[in-house]
């Protein structure tokens, strides 16, 4: 999915000229086909989340659209106050990328599990949270994002997760989808990212 996302922002800025990449203390090699074919559009920044989320906020208001990735626990408590005063009162189209959701990054001990993103993200104004459930739900919401004029907070999971999505289903930012219909003699089973997977076996049991 994290694969699938970033390149998807090279696909993007083939067709759109406001998107750059922003990134955090990542792999030197990220998306270096788009820093061979546009470097002018594409950044590499050190330990500096603060900084990056003000640089960001400086080239939407200049007309950008920024696609800002690391690690989630830094991309949201590291600079929080940045997020919430550059990006979210000034309604800027900057897209926050997140790796490693959750307890992706438990080996690398308590500083990495990103447990509470999602509350603290959805706490702050003009802030739109999406969490999707596979690599191809991801393409769907990265061609929607250069439509939505808000910033967008985007989630990602370990990755690998089986393909449960599908097109036919179409997909709208802040809409729900109906995996499997019911009647009101059921109760509803809610699900975001790759839990679905998981759930949808669920959801066939009353019918066995």
């Amino acid at each position: 999915m994290r694969q699938t996302c970033v390149n998807m922002v090279h696909e993007l800025a083939k067709r759109d000229s406001r998107i750059v990449f922003i990134g955090s203390d990542l792999s030197p090699g990220l998306l270096g086909a788009m820093k061979e074919e546009m470097p002018e559009r594409h950044y590499m920044e050190g330990v500096m989340e603060a900084n990056v989320i003000g640089m960001a906020a400086g080239m939407a208001i200049d007309g950008y659209m920024p696609f800002v990735n690391t690690i989630a626990t830094f991309i949201t408590r590291r600079c929080y106050e940045q997020v919430a005063l550059d990006l979210c009162l000034h309604d800027l189209p900057v897209r926050l990328i997140a790796n490693g959701g959750g307890v992706v990054y438990a080996p690398l001990g308590p500083t990495h599990l990103a447990v509470e993103d999602i509350a603290i993200m959805r706490a702050l104004p003009n802030m739109t949270v999406t969490a999707v459930a596979d690599a191809e739900e991801m393409k769907r919401l990265m061609r929607a994002t250069l439509d939505w004029p808000h910033p967008i907070y985007i989630r990602l999971g370990k990755g690998g997760d089986p393909v449960v999505s599908k097109e036919a289903n179409g997909f709208e930012i802040g809409k729900a989808i109906v995996m499997r219909p019911g009647d009101s003699g059921h109760a509803p089973f809610l699900r975001s990212r790759p839990t679905t997977v998981h759930v949808l076996p669920a959801v066939d049991i009353p019918a066995q």
